[in-house]
């Protein structure tokens, strides 16, 4: 892409994609340079536990007796681990990023698989009750429509889990899946110095009639 062409990609990125509630894709040799530095390893770390621990309890909350469960942007595991204690009849783990799978797999969690995969072209085989976007959502091209494709592969009563960061374009992100889903619960996770915000929220697709 040309500088010409680039600046045009980004004033359209600023002043109608993000207001719309469109979001930021990431190249995947961008996120195995950020996992192979190190950026990224605090996920692992204490800010980041409360999240996770929400996230995994609110599927568990809602589906105690082993759900099917699909994480989608799982990053290099950190779900998964704190998930694993929870009954589970399955649980996939999916990430754009070659070098986070292969940490995932390295954690060796039993009964847990771990694949390459890219949400905006990949689908999984069969259905699962639980489908969470683990702080992924806002790199999809269209955080609805992404919503919407993931929806016929979730089993009947099955449910989306939502964990977004408060940055950027955010709230109009919300705002954008909120046309497709509606929310079961919500609640948010602040850092201690109370300069970080999760929201985790749990989404119902709508049906397309409502």
């Amino acid at each position: 892409m040309n500088p010409l062409a680039r600046l045009k990609d980004r004033l359209l990125q600023k002043f109608v994609r993000d207001p719309a509630g469109y979001g930021r894709p990431i190249a995947k040799e961008a996120l195995d340079r950020e996992y192979r530095s190190g950026n990224w390893d605090h996920f692992f770390g204490w800010d980041e536990l409360p999240r996770n621990l929400v996230l995994a309890g609110a599927i568990h909350h809602h589906f105690p007796a082993a759900p099917r469960v699909l994480d989608l942007g799982c990053g290099s595991g950190r779900l998964a681990t704190v998930f694993r204690p929870y009954p589970f009849a399955r649980y996939l783990g999916v990430d754009l990023s070659t070098e986070a799978v292969a940490r995932a797999r390295a954690l060796q969690l039993p009964g847990m698989e771990f694949a390459e995969g890219d949400y905006e072209t990949w689908r999984p085989d069969g259905q699962f009750e639980a489908i969470s976007f683990n702080e992924c959502i806002g790199y999809a091209r269209d955080p609805a429509a992404t919503l919407r494709a993931f929806g016929a592969h979730l089993a009947p009563g099955g449910l989306f889990f939502l964990s977004h960061f408060r940055f950027g374009a955010y709230a109009a992100q919300w705002r954008r899946m909120a046309g497709v889903c509606d929310t079961v619960h919500a609640t948010a996770v602040m850092s201690a110095d109370g300069k970080q915000v999760w929201d985790i929220r749990v989404l119902r697709p709508r049906s397309p009639a409502a």
